[in-house]
């Protein structure tokens, strides 16, 4: 029969690490183009919001150790705010009429040798974005799932991670690499990853909800299903160039492990309603599609997923096999029904996932 969640025992997920930048001087370029192209008091007009950008660049470049995630967070959002108007009024370029002697250098966030220098106000803007993402991604893993709050909370924090991500990818990635190079980690492919690495997360958070109120072993399955498929497209993303060569094997094992464990939770999960209806043919199929999983995945999965992990699995696939010899059995002196091939089986269903967020 069920046993408690076999996953909610895991408790490990991913954050991820800000971008680093150089220091960078925005205030002197930004007032002399003034003065020149308009004129000095003008740019005695402007001051104070020239000083603001100047402090908000500063404070970004500190980074995030002196400060709660929520404050990162906030100053994050006003410098991109800041960003988007400085973009309107000052031509940021090589061109000689331009704003030519400001130029940004960020550094790859999971490379941190690798960096990026362009006179493009589009660079400084997708690392903003980034950052806002892994800030997001931090305050996930900071909350207690312990509890109903703590898992709704760390839901909704890596839902607004997801969101950063797509409006990156969505709007500024291209922009950012348009005419020049660019680190990897604010490319299409890298953020889109990242996007799905993180509604993966935060439906994960409302699975643990699921378990921990009780809900209908169809619900359980529904919503499972629905986590491994978010990871199964980020492992997607991981398995092919660029990406699968720019991340630690560690990382890419986590994920694939977490697509098959979930796979496998749902067949788990879907097996013990098909067990309850009598449906014992398709019972086992499910049973064995599950064990086949997390047997493949523990074959071919890189080393250094962490060990929690690694026990949640085992959990299951002892679940997994007892339910797959009982069943077995019975269908030996009872039912006597021929078991299809997991090739024949319809998909598992699925939940419609934002369900998720109360």
């Amino acid at each position: 029969m069920a046993s408690p969640s076999s996953t909610t025992t895991t408790n490990i997920m991913l954050a991820i690490f800000e971008k680093k930048t150089n220091s960078l001087d925005l205030y002197r370029p930004l007032r002399n183009f003034i003065v020149i192209n308009y004129s000095e008091r003008e740019a005695q007009n402007l001051e104070d919001d020239l000083q603001t950008l100047k402090q908000l660049r500063s404070d970004v470049e500190r980074g995030g150790a002196a400060d709660s995630p929520s404050a990162r967070r906030d100053l994050l959002q006003n410098y991109y705010k800041a960003l988007c108007a400085v973009e309107s009024r000052f031509p940021i370029s090589p061109d000689k009429d331009h704003v030519n002697t400001v130029s940004f250098t960020w550094f790859d966030a999971f490379k941190n040798k690798q960096k990026a220098n362009q006179q493009n106000i589009h660079l400084e803007k997708a690392a903003i974005l980034f950052n806002l993402g892994a800030v997001h991604s931090q305050m996930g893993l900071s909350f207690d799932r312990s509890a109903v709050e703590g898992r709704r909370q760390a839901s909704h924090s890596f839902i607004a991670a997801a969101g950063a991500f797509a409006f990156l990818r969505d709007n500024v990635a291209m922009k950012a690499s348009v005419g020049s190079s660019t680190t990897l980690d604010v490319t299409v492919e890298c953020v889109g990853m990242l996007e799905r690495l993180m509604l993966a997360q935060a439906q994960e958070c409302v699975y643990e909800n699921t378990i921990a109120k009780g809900s209908s072993l169809g619900v359980c399955a529904k919503i499972a299903r629905q986590v491994g498929l978010f990871y199964e497209e980020a492992l997607a993303a991981l398995s092919v160039a660029p990406l699968s060569q720019h991340f630690e094997k560690a990382w890419i094992a986590h994920v694939q492990l977490k697509a098959a464990l979930f796979y496998a939770e749902a067949c788990y999960r879907y097996s013990l309603e098909l067990h309850d209806k009598e449906e014992i043919a398709e019972e086992i199929a499910r049973l064995k599609s599950g064990v086949s999983a997390l047997s493949e995945a523990k074959k071919s999965s890189p080393r250094g997923a962490a060990q929690q992990l690694l026990d949640a699995i085992n959990k299951l696939e002892t679940n997994l096999n007892r339910n797959l010899e009982r069943a077995m059995k019975e269908n030996d002196r009872v039912y006597l029904m021929r078991v299809p091939p997991a090739s024949s089986l319809p998909p598992l269903p699925l939940s419609p996932w934002l369900s998720l967020c109360p």
